[in-house]
């Protein structure tokens, strides 16, 4: 996905740089059938007319993200139920640091395509780093229930739990102080994570 893994926001914070390319050929076997009804094209500074989300790939690949923010954003005044390109939108909210934004397009994502799996992994990403982890495992969980091979998905969710599991022995300490168990439990999490991010600065 355009996401790493949601644990990188426990050592890291929200990585944007990381590329999102990888994933649209799983994203796009689920919107070319809804889209085939459509004949999509949009003037461009070139003679010829292209096919937009070509256009916008192109320019996603280059880096240019505020070229392809000004075309996705356009195309989507007439065509505001593209799923492909109200997806792009999310990603680009997200470089441009207004996650908030991206999180509403992402969920109302997941209720008008309830068929596409990436939306509720990236919503579940967002509701992770903003620390809402119930509804980040709930959001991970839906997006395997669409696809069950969706590997990040799945490592998002085991971060999930992870991060879950943490918080609940926290709370368990708190209520007895005098639990070597969930203390210990508790330093294991702690030292795997801190482990887990050694690793991933070297």
């Amino acid at each position: 996905m355009y996401f790493t893994s949601s644990l990188n926001f426990l050592t890291k914070g929200f990585d944007i740089n990381a590329s999102f390319l990888n994933s649209l050929n799983s994203l796009q076997k689920h919107w070319k059938p809804l889209l085939m009804g459509f004949v999509m094209q949009i003037g461009l500074a070139t003679p010829c007319l292209a096919d937009p989300h070509e256009e916008v790939l192109k320019l996603l690949k280059q880096d240019l993200s505020e070229q392809a923010f000004v075309m996705v954003s356009q195309y989507l005044q007439d065509h505001p139920q593209d799923p492909q390109m109200r997806f792009w939108l999310g990603n680009l909210w997200v470089k441009k640091g207004e996650k908030k934004t991206a999180a509403e397009i992402f969920l109302r994502l997941t209720q008008d395509c309830p068929e596409l799996s990436e939306p509720y992994n990236n919503l579940g990403i967002l509701q992770f780093e903003a620390g809402d982890f119930s509804a980040a495992k709930a959001s991970f969980e839906s997006a395997l229930k669409v696809q069950p091979d969706f590997a990040l998905a799945v490592e998002n969710l085991a971060d999930t739990y992870l991060l879950l599991s943490r918080s609940t022995l926290e709370h368990a300490s708190a209520l007895d102080p005098k639990s070597k168990s969930a203390k210990y439990k508790l330093e294991l999490i702690n030292q795997a994570l801190l482990d887990w991010s050694q690793k991933q600065s070297k």
